[in-house]
This record gives structure tokens, sequence and C-alpha cells, in this order.
């Protein structure tokens, strides 16, 4: 079974969900760390998203 994430958009397998909610959950946080002022129900800009992606795969967090 696969699903549609709400955040990235990418069709998910049902194998891997719950790591990939965890590690979006994550990527929220360290956006939120840096830009208390953001909300999560406005729209992220994909620059800043592919931003923080980056960030977390090169320092493996």
């Amino acid at each position: 079974m696969k699903y549609r994430c709400q955040i990235c958009d990418r069709e998910i397998d049902e194998f891997v969900a719950l790591a990939h909610i965890k590690a979006e959950e994550y990527l929220l946080d360290l956006i939120l760390r840096d830009h208390p002022e953001w909300k999560e129900d406005e729209k992220t800009c994909r620059k800043c998203v592919e931003y923080y992606r980056r960030l977390v795969k090169e320092t493996e967090i």
C-alpha cells in the first residue's frame, strides 16, 4: 500500500512510512528552530525545504 506525503508530495510505501514521517517531522523541527515565525499551515519555499533536507543528509542527523 502507498500514500502521498503531505509535506514532500512523494508516494511513500507503507513499509517505510514511519521512518519517512519521522524524518519529515525532524526536518520541520529544524526549520522552526531557525525560523520560529514560520507556521506549518503556511506555504514553504521549496528551496528552503531542500536546503534543510541536504543539511540532514550531509550531517547524517
